[in-house]
């Protein structure tokens, strides 16, 4: 449990302490999961707000939802999402081969696009990979994910490539959503997805037959 007492100092101290190590200032999700900064509860009580608390401090830029800090948000998501994809791609081409792993493969009738489409003797699947930068760009994003597979009736893995987000936390989210995932789809850490095809066979490369 946080402590009571919160002086401005205190909090600003805390602040600038964060800005120091990650290069910004917490969101709200990130001000609950700090031990050294009170509750995003106790700030909005105390302050009305995480964003007049910013101003009352002093910060330039208050609004994590415009300007330069979604700017900054976005170009990190942005950049660590597709150096993830990336090798992504590179571990699915070693362990099933080139010709079975398919790159933004259409399907459904509004010709929408899978990241990965990969072909296995134990059942061919696709993978969405993402980069939520919290716990609730994850919500909003597996939402908007749901609508979009509707159609798609293979297996789905929905990875989460923001390694600070846990499979613990992902599972209990899973268990508290009351708009369930179909059968088929599956919401998944990084790290989890590849314990899943590493168990999966590949069909023999087709390139090295009769060599």
């Amino acid at each position: 449990m946080k402590a009571p007492q919160w002086t401005t100092e205190k909090i600003k101290s805390g602040f600038e302490r964060f800005n120091s190590e990650y290069g910004r200032l917490p969101s709200a999700t990130e001000v609950d999961s700090t031990p050294y900064l009170p509750s995003s509860r106790w700030i909005q009580i105390k302050y009305g707000g995480l964003e007049k608390l910013r101003i009352a401090l002093g910060f330039k830029d208050s609004h994590f939802g415009k300007g330069v800090f979604r700017s900054q948000i976005a170009y990190r998501v942005n950049r660590r999402g597709r150096a993830t994809e990336l090798e992504l791609e590179e571990n699915l081409k070693n362990i099933f081969g080139e010709v079975f792993v398919h790159t933004e493969r259409i399907f459904g009738e509004r010709k929408y696009r899978v990241d990965f489409y990969v072909y296995s003797p134990d059942g061919n699947f696709g993978i969405d990979i993402f980069y939520p930068d919290n716990m609730r760009t994850l919500q909003s994003s597996v939402n908007i994910k749901n609508n979009k597979y509707l159609s798609f009736q293979e297996d789905l893995f929905l990875v989460v490539a923001n390694e600070s987000i846990s499979q613990v936390q992902i599972d209990a989210y899973v268990l508290s959503k009351t708009r369930v995932l179909p059968m088929n789809i599956k919401l998944v850490s990084l790290r989890m997805l590849y314990s899943i095809v590493k168990s999966r066979q590949a069909y023999p490369n087709p390139l090295k037959i009769g060599q």
